[in-house]
């Protein structure tokens, strides 16, 4: 991503840049919105509020406020501008920019979604029902929950409590929550055991969590940073910015959930249920919008193209149970894949998906995750054996000027010469 900070005054924007690099995150610093960024620009981050707003030449994909720790937004639902907290420990500050770029590419591919979704004539999908905002407080009863309830409350929001961890995750499963706070202060350990369970569970791992600790108890803190959670307070001060990043977690995750959801409903409307991928042609037409796109606004994009085959030696299977086999090989692809990413299956043995925003390295990571997984998965080949599987995989980056059917038949290209025996 190409990540910009702005700043009236340019020793703030490096400063910020110094503070992103730590990080891990690399940002150009440019003092001035007037100013497009040689190379272009995805998110800009805006390190004061001295400048006023600038579209610039590239499309971008967000712009994010760059606020101290310490003076987050204000708590509700309705602040519409993203922030970072960039004095904040480093492993939050990441997670943060990675959380948001996330985001951002998933509203950008909704919003591509349904431009081909009108193009084709398909009526889009009913929006998301906005629901009552909800957290849940697990431990020992503390000031902070009463903090929580009345800030929650004002907000036309309810808390739920549970002084156990098992009771806790019994709400999470039975319930959806906007937010978990935890009591590390009585129970650091089992708090923090939590925190780490929450990021093991593929629905609760972005879960924004606030972690409660003793005073001075920076080692709880830096785990809990570190097991995920969004925010930090500590019993012997007021937790109102730490309440603030919380809100700002849970603006997020509402706004990543919303767009996730409106992209697989779109893509179900022009999809094969049975595979949970496209069908071939509002695939085609969605992968020219999205490789003119990102030839528009400078962005990489990315198409992997999977064969599958019987590995060497393994019994043939009967065309029934390949075409069977090769449905669950598909619907495995389409789990394992981003929301973002669009899939189709081209014949009996190929599968194809598109990778918006994805360089080559990050598309063979998805190629790679996806064979690794389904070479493991046997399936049954006839007369109760099974069939181990081989997945040849072409990985290919968008070129300038290039054509989004040029890009697949590209890739196509590729598989066909490896698969010729020397």
């Amino acid at each position: 991503m190409r990540i910009v900070v702005r700043a009236a005054d340019v020793r703030v924007a490096r400063d910020a840049q110094a503070l992103l690099a730590g990080a891990g995150v690399t940002a150009t610093a440019l003092a001035g919105s007037y100013r497009d960024a040689p190379d272009g620009e995805d998110i800009r981050i805006m390190a004061d509020d001295k400048l006023a707003p600038h579209d610039g030449a590239s499309p971008l994909l967000t712009t994010l406020i760059g606020c101290p720790i310490e003076a987050p937004p204000a708590v509700g639902l309705g602040v519409q501008l993203g922030a970072l907290a960039l004095n904040s420990p480093p492993r939050l500050l990441g997670a943060q920019v990675d959380a948001w770029t996330r985001v951002a590419i998933a509203e950008e591919e909704r919003a591509r979604r349904s431009a081909t979704a009108e193009a084709l004539g398909i009526a889009a999908p009913k929006p998301v029902e906005p629901r009552k905002l909800k957290a849940l407080y697990i431990g020992a009863p503390s000031s902070l929950f009463l903090a929580l309830e009345r800030t929650l409350t004002e907000q036309g929001g309810l808390v739920a409590a549970a002084f156990t961890s098992y009771t806790g995750f019994d709400h999470l499963h039975d319930e959806p929550f906007d937010a978990v706070v935890l009591n590390g202060a009585q129970d650091s350990s089992i708090a923090l055991s939590l925190c780490s369970a929450l990021r093991r569970n593929a629905t609760l791992y972005h879960l924004p969590t606030l972690m409660l600790t003793k005073p001075g108890d920076t080692a709880t803190a830096a785990s809990a940073i570190d097991r995920g959670a969004s925010a930090i307070c500590s019993t012997a001060t007021p937790c109102d910015a730490s309440m603030g990043w919380l809100f700002e977690a849970v603006r997020r995750e509402r706004r990543r959930r919303t767009a996730e959801h409106e992209m697989r409903a779109l893509r179900d409307l022009m999809g094969d249920a049975r595979t949970g991928l496209w069908l071939r042609d509002p695939f085609d037409a969605h992968l020219a919008r999205l490789a003119a796109d990102h030839q528009s606004n400078g962005r990489p994009m990315s198409v992997v193209v999977l064969r599958v085959t019987p590995a060497i030696g393994a019994r043939e299977p009967s065309p029934e149970v390949w075409k069977k086999g090769f449905t669950e090989i598909a619907s495995l692809a389409a789990r394992l894949m981003r929301d973002a990413d669009s899939g189709v299956t081209l014949g009996s043995d190929l599968i194809a998906l598109a990778l918006p925003a994805a360089r080559l390295k990050n598309a063979k990571r998805t190629a790679e995750r996806i064979a690794s997984v389904a070479e493991c998965t046997a399936f049954a080949s006839g007369e109760g054996g099974a069939g181990p599987l081989v997945f040849e995989q072409s990985v290919v980056e968008l070129q300038p000027g290039e054509s989004g059917a040029a890009l697949l038949a590209r890739a196509l290209r590729a598989i066909e010469v490896e698969s010729i025996p020397a």
